[in-house]
């Protein structure tokens, strides 16, 4: 996954964002246990989203404890550890979709990078049998979308037809997370505008380094135009996904964890588009402190001459 569905800390209360970062720390720990020790670097913020929306749409209850972190035993931390299916599937899904992604690099990467993705999904190949073996489903599905997905790139096709094999990769995951036919309605929908989402925001966060590659990047077709009209042309089309996201939201009726998925809908997406397509240009030149300091309320401000 991408990493790019986080929520704003400081809009999050204290005993909120500890509790994210229990499901954080109990998926790294859960990935461990199901899938080998290796698997815990696929570790990704998105499925930590989508253990605690599958947890919260089945009502599981959260069971969180304080240990040692296994990667830094000398610190100690809180994690999820219930052991309920939201968990395995949120660790299925960052075990398959790691290992697609790396074949996907070897597919598309020049030849250092080849090399190193195929070194990588040797090591990750153990867990992966272990992931496709508990959802067959989930693993043909994402070999399907990343064969639709090459074959868009090779076609050089426009915004649409090449955010749609991640569209519906995720439209597939989130309609799983319900037995109720009515409900599995609305994940099919916000599934499908967050993996539009997705797609379009990774389109937009490497565009300049996409142009200078000579990549694939269903945004270089509106480039010709200035750089500032382009980066407002990639940030309207994000709004118009990220809109019909939140009404497919709102629709829904997260039991637990509710707090933590409203600030990543409602706050998050946002946060993220102005810190990609525009805070990253203003940071250009700056020394490399100034450029890893973050000061959220002064991005506010700032961001609204943008939009």
């Amino acid at each position: 996954m991408f990493g790019y569905l986080r929520p704003v800390r400081e809009e999050l209360k204290v005993r909120e964002y500890e509790l994210y970062k229990s499901v954080y720390c109990g998926l790294c720990r859960r990935l461990g246990r199901d899938y080998g020790i290796i698997t815990r670097f696929t570790l990704s913020y998105d499925c930590t989203v989508l253990a605690m929306l599958a947890a919260s749409l089945r009502e599981e209850n959260s069971c969180v404890k304080r240990g040692r972190c296994r990667f830094n035993p000398m610190k100690k931390c809180m994690f999820c550890a219930t052991d309920g299916e939201a968990m395995h599937l949120a660790g299925g899904v960052s075990v398959i979709m790691a290992y697609y992604k790396l074949s996907d690099t070897i597919t598309d990467s020049g030849f250092f990078k080849r090399l190193a993705a195929r070194l990588l999904r040797v090591f990750l190949s153990g867990g992966f049998r272990r992931a496709r073996k508990a959802y067959p489903d989930i693993e043909a599905a994402a070999g399907k979308m990343i064969e639709s997905q090459q074959l868009a790139e090779r076609k050089g096709s426009g915004i649409d037809e090449s955010a749609d094999p991640t569209a519906k990769m995720l439209s597939f995951l989130c309609e799983r997370l319900s037995d109720d036919e009515m409900t599995r309605r609305v994940l099919s929908r916000f599934g499908y505008c967050l993996g539009r989402w997705i797609y379009l925001i990774d389109a937009a966060d490497d565009l300049e380094k996409d142009i200078k590659h000579r990549c694939f990047n269903p945004f270089i077709s509106v480039t010709e135009a200035d750089s500032a009209e382009t980066a407002v042309f990639c940030n309207e089309t994000l709004n118009m996904t990220a809109s019909q996201l939140i009404m497919a939201y709102e629709l829904l009726q997260p039991v637990s964890y509710r707090e933590i998925l409203d600030n990543i809908v409602y706050h998050g997406l946002s946060f993220q588009q102005k810190h990609c397509i525009f805070e990253k240009k203003r940071k250009k030149g700056r020394k490399m402190k100034d450029r890893k300091k973050k000061d959220y309320y002064t991005f506010l401000s700032r961001g609204d001459e943008d939009i």
